[in-house]
């Protein structure tokens, strides 16, 4: 019969509370999401300062989607069959946040490492921005490597009944890392550092990005223990590359029902979320030097991308939605009391809670081209910050539930359940949990999360001869094909996003006019003319009309 996969040790994370544990598990992505923050933000102005025109710079942006495609599943596929001593997840987060770093100091000092091999101005300034692509897309592959077993790690350590918790705490912890770089982007760190990371902002927040990457990682590798795969299932554990890809390719073509609802819901909500991320830092400080700020004003300007990086608004504090949830009052007034009590019966799920953010997030990006002051912008970029709350974790949620519940369903055989009742599991358990033993050990999904160097072939012979999965053994790959339909309408928005900088800004920042070189320059300034990534916005927006519709009809999926 064929042998499922072999394992030792069982998961285990520090802390002594739950939200600890959860904190400690989840923490790698602040750093990671302060990353990505600190590219979506700065980047675009950067290349357009550089000398590219926006239409050439939204072809640059398919690094994002390409490194997802490629790099996320395949990572999970091989990630999956790691043998590693020290698991599977966390040597591919440590080994690719400091390949991270590095591309981010190259991309912070391009002109320097070009200037000391070339000295020809127009030789240097091509060379300049093919270096900066490069950074970029170096950045955005090594990325996607800590991202994909970031959130595989997450799936491996926890049971189904932590799953939602789990994804929620994620979600908070990106919104923490988004506005920690919102924050520090918001103020002049030159001024507070001096030339200790560099003579701009843009290099000192990739400076300030590259370590605070590594030391989240750092902190959520040495709180977390993984098990170990012994062997994998089916002796597969030694697939090559082509089996690799044809494993993928197989699974993302026989999807479960649900499982292909979610990855659709995912694919339309983010057409819309992809020029969002990455062009409303720009958009907004278009809109506020071209409706507000004096010409003359501007072109005194001497760092105008540090400017337009600290115009970016920093998101209202919130809490994600999910099992677990931070009080800030334990009492609240009396008067609050009978409103917060109704409002706990009446809360969303979590379909529906998907729902109402794609919703309210085409609802305001329909009034992008509206915004001719920066207040405005501001606003709707602040409001986009509740539905990204929720985007942002709700699928790997959805995903979590479903992968286990996959493992679930098909370990309901004789003797599985068995072996499983009595597998010991070191992991995190809610008070509700703990609170009776033997549901406890039904409720925690028969994680086979047992060292099979103590449970023998004698216990239960059944136990190491099935042919299904334990827990977390297609993590990887059901996460990497979420992914993939989360990347390919990436290529989507660039495509989009090119026709329409291609229309209504065919040449700009090519040829200064009057003779006017300033920093400001390859900003769009003309309030003649329309606002190009407003009309980018807006077909988003329509974008998300889709996936809520999408997301509605997931609830008639079994």
């Amino acid at each position: 019969m064929p042998q499922a996969a072999r394992w030792a040790g069982t998961p285990f994370i520090k802390g002594k509370s739950e939200s600890t544990r959860m904190m400690l598990l989840t923490f790698s992505l602040v750093g990671l999401q302060f990353t990505w923050g600190t590219e979506m933000t700065y980047c675009t102005p950067y290349l357009l300062q550089l000398g590219l025109t926006k239409s050439k710079t939204s072809l640059v942006w398919i690094a994002g989607p390409l490194s997802g495609l490629i790099i996320q599943p395949l990572i999970g596929v091989i990630a999956d069959r790691s043998r590693s001593k020290w698991g599977r997840r966390r040597p591919f987060m440590v080994f690719g946040s400091f390949v991270v770093a590095f591309c981010l100091i190259v991309l912070g000092w391009t002109a320097e490492i070009v200037g000391l091999f070339v000295t020809d101005p127009d030789k240097a300034k091509n060379v300049t921005i093919a270096l900066a692509v490069s950074s970029i897309y170096a950045v955005d592959f090594s990325i996607n490597v800590v991202q994909a077993c970031c959130r595989s790690l997450i799936v491996d350590s926890l049971p189904i009944p932590l799953q939602q918790a789990g994804s929620a705490w994620a979600g908070r912890m990106c919104a923490i890392g988004q506005l920690i770089s919102y924050m520090i982007g918001s103020i002049n760190t030159v001024s507070i550092f001096g030339s200790l990371f560099g003579d701009t902002q843009f290099k000192q927040m990739t400076v300030i990005a590259a370590i605070s990457l590594i030391a989240a990682v750092a902190v959520t590798s040495y709180s977390v223990k993984e098990r170990v795969l012994i062997s994998a299932r089916d002796s597969e554990g030694s697939a090559g590359a082509i089996q690799v890809i044809s494993q993928l390719y197989q699974t993302t073509m026989e999807l479960p029902p649900r499982i292909q609802a979610i990855c659709w819901a995912q694919f339309w909500a983010w057409i819309g979320w992809f020029p969002f991320l990455f062009y409303s830092t720009t958009w907004v400080g278009e809109t506020y030097f071209r409706y507000e700020v004096p010409k003359d004003e501007i072109t005194k300007s001497t760092d105008m991308l540090g400017e337009v990086g600290r115009l970016c608004p920093t998101p209202i504090l919130r809490t994600v939605p999910g099992q677990q949830t931070l009080s800030i009052h334990p009492r609240p007034p009396p008067g609050m009391a009978a409103v917060l009590k109704a409002f706990t019966t009446i809360r969303p799920d979590l379909q529906t809670a998907w729902f109402i953010s794609q919703i309210m997030f085409a609802v305001t990006m329909i009034f992008a081209p509206l915004a001719h002051s920066r207040a405005f912008a501001t606003t709707l970029v602040a409001v986009c910050g509740i539905p990204w709350a929720i985007s942002a974790w709700a699928p790997f949620a959805f995903m979590g539930v479903e992968i286990n519940k996959l493992t679930m369903n098909g370990a309901s055989a004789p003797g599985i359940a068995a072996s499983s009742t009595r597998a010991g599991v070191t992991m995190i358990t809610s008070a509700s949990l703990r609170a009776n033993a033997a549901d406890t050990e039904l409720e925690v999904l028969r994680l086979n999360h047992r060292d099979t160097d103590s449970d023998t072939d004698e216990e239960d012979p059944s136990s190491l001869h099935s042919n299904i999965p334990s827990t977390g053994e297609l993590t990887g790959i059901y996460l990497g094909v979420l992914n993939v339909y989360t990347t390919l309408p990436q290529f989507v928005g660039t495509f989009i996003s090119w026709i329409v900088f291609t229309i209504l800004e065919p040449s700009a920042t090519e040829t200064p006019k009057d003779g006017d070189a300033s920093d400001a320059q390859w900003m769009n300034l003309d309030k003649d003319k329309p606002n190009a990534i407003s009309i980018c916005l807006f077909i988003g927006a329509l974008s998300a009309l889709v996936a809520a519709e999408a997301t509605r009809r997931l609830r008639y999926v079994s």
